[in-house]
């Protein structure tokens, strides 16, 4: 086989882009090299490809940013609220994590929920659960990187103990071989662990820097899909990812889009975003031949045959826009004490939730008879979520947790929910707290700072919060 010209490669692939214009990159590169019988490698193909003025029909992972999104994947916009893409996971084993919950669909902008499927009495803990997707808040970094923390579990420690145990490659410490072991499947990744893969510490550093852990839990999916579709099969992938996008999803930039802090800072922002998804790239789905080699010989542990991402793959997992999903994806169901929880994210939004989570130490044992009070404020536990009952629960009522603050006046939450999740409450108390007319002209202070708090949960990356408000 010879390798041809740049004027040769570049007339090829212009001819072989308008005879096939619905192939992507890497089908168009075979077709070139069946056709022409060169030996071209995908770097110098898609460097020809852009320089002729154009990309594949699906873009590839490193095709230019653009704001189109794929056909069938758009949030639906019905009125003053979004509609998040989501479905049940029934994969998902909610009879074994919590026997007296089930999951509904109610559609429209709520989506789906769970409802009780037996009466739940006030202070009866109603499930716990671990982290579907782990990630530590960037302001616990000082604890976990001075040995004050388990880098998993999130269990502070006032001395190392004796069962604790290192990560052989990097000096992250867990409290125990099998927080070690269950790290490697979720918070402390093997391709993003700098001493199996160096080109990850740029991400990681802007991770760190940035305090962006929405884009740290982006990473850890992305990484997980990798591993999981060479180490664990096609089944394990096809659950995984069944999983992922189950999770209710608005692409960042239709989220945005009515946020007037966005629209002053747009370009700004967007910059921000792309700077994220070529670190992300650069770590996990490198353009370099030199690069994607080093990350094969990390795939490849244990003799596994290494094959290259689908142009499907790549569409779906790697693409800008496949980037902003998962970025809104997180935004919308992160919560702050962990990370993603795969039962926790059905929960719907109520200003009367009648449902408490919270970070329980681990000697937290639930109360021996019902109705019982809530527990005390406590010294913060580790990143398993527990979920009690405030109240009692009829069967049938949905469970339902607070997105913001309670104490915030009704169009503080208004406004905090519809810039942060997409829409505006109707419960109960929302209803009842109606201006019946035009209010009062408001104290310029205390209109200041009741800004300044919507901002704050909106510039949070609008987490999920524990509810600790008893």
């Amino acid at each position: 086989m010879s390798s041809p010209s740049d004027d040769e490669l570049r007339a090829a692939v212009r001819q072989a882009r308008n005879s096939n214009p619905d192939l992507g990159v890497l089908k168009l590169l075979a077709a070139v090299k069946e056709a022409k019988g060169w030996t071209v490698s995908e770097k110098r193909f898609r460097k020809a490809l852009a320089e002729v003025g154009g990309t594949a029909a699906s873009g590839g992972a490193a095709a230019k940013p653009s704001s189109k999104k794929k056909k069938g994947k758009k949030s639906r916009r019905v009125g003053d609220h979004l509609e998040p893409e989501t479905h049940l996971d029934a994969t998902l084993d909610i009879a074994t994590i919590a026997p007296k919950v089930k999951a509904a669909m109610f559609g429209g902008a709520r989506g789906k929920g769970l409802v009780a499927a037996e009466e739940l009495q006030m202070g009866e803990m109603i499930w716990r659960e671990d982290p579907f997707v782990a990630c530590a808040s960037p302001v616990l970094h000082s604890m976990l990187t001075s040995n004050q923390m388990c880098n998993h579990c999130l269990m502070a420690w006032d001395h190392l103990p004796r069962t604790v145990a290192a990560c052989p490659k990097c000096p992250a410490s867990f409290c125990s071989r099998l927080c070690l072991q269950r790290a490697q499947e979720s918070s402390h990744h093997p391709l993003l662990c700098e001493g199996v893969n160096p080109a990850a510490a740029p991400l990681n550093e802007f991770v760190q820097g940035r305090e962006w852990r929405s884009l740290g839990i982006v990473a850890r999916i992305l990484a997980r899909f990798l591993t999981m579709r060479v180490w664990e099969g096609a089944e394990a992938t096809k659950v995984f990812e069944n999983r992922v996008f189950s999770f209710a999803r608005v692409n960042m930039e239709e989220r945005e889009r009515d946020n007037p802090s966005f629209r002053a800072q747009e370009g700004t922002i967007t910059a921000l975003w792309g700077m994220g998804h070529q670190l992300l790239l650069s770590a996990l789905h490198p353009q370099t031949e030199v690069e994607q080699a080093r990350l094969t010989k990390i795939l490849r542990k244990g003799g596994r045959q290494v094959t290259p991402l689908t142009d499907e793959e790549e569409q779906r997992w790697f693409s800008y826009n496949a980037f902003l999903e998962l970025l809104g994806m997180v935004n919308l169901n992160l919560e702050d004490s962990g990370g993603l929880y795969a039962l926790h994210a059905h929960l719907n939004h109520s200003c009367e939730p009648n449902v408490q989570v919270r970070n329980l130490p681990k000697g937290w044992t639930p109360p021996p008879s019902l109705p019982a009070p809530l527990p005390e404020q406590m010294q913060r536990g580790t990143h398993k979520l527990t979920l009690l009952a405030r109240d009692t629960i009829p069967t049938g009522e949905e469970l339902t947790i607070s997105y913001v603050p309670l104490d915030m006046p009704r169009s503080e939450r208004q406004k905090a929910l519809r810039l942060g999740y997409g829409f505006y409450c109707d419960c109960a108390r929302c209803e009842r707290e109606k201006a019946p007319t035009k209010p009062a002209e408001e104290d310029p202070e205390m209109k200041r700072r009741k800004e300044e708090a919507v901002e704050s949960i909106i510039a949070g990356v609008d987490e999920l919060t524990v509810d600790d408000q008893l």
